[in-house]
């Protein structure tokens, strides 16, 4: 019985399942909260099939990866908009955070030709 407990540990092979996720983090100024409430509610309808946790922020898991966008204060208390990205293929990383920044980006606009259009 010994021996057969030898010879299977000897044929082990153990691998370190510790995979270097790809992190990508933006942080942005943003004007008023109605901003981050409309990019709040873009996302949510965006990534419609993915599963969601809206509690205090929001937080979407794709395939292996998720992102996460929140309202922080900064030192000077201004609200700020951190998206963060995380997942095991950079390229899928990239993708997200190219298409959170092109929501954001649309928001941005809108926001302000909706504020040019009521000036």
């Amino acid at each position: 019985m010994d021996s057969l407990k030898n010879k299977l540990v000897n044929n082990i092979e153990i691998f370190n399942n510790q995979v270097i996720p790809f992190h990508l983090k933006k942080v942005e100024a943003i004007k008023n909260n109605g901003v981050y409430n409309k990019m709040i509610n873009w996302v949510i309808g965006e990534f419609d099939l993915y599963l969601k946790n809206e509690s205090e922020n929001l937080k979407v898991y794709f395939p292996n990866g998720w992102f996460s966008i929140r309202c922080i204060k900064s030192e000077n208390n201004k609200d700020l908009l951190e998206i963060n990205v995380e997942g095991k293929s950079r390229i899928a990383c990239e993708r997200i955070m190219f298409r959170l920044d092109s929501i954001y980006n649309h928001v941005v606009r809108f926001n302000e030709v909706r504020m040019v259009e009521f000036a």
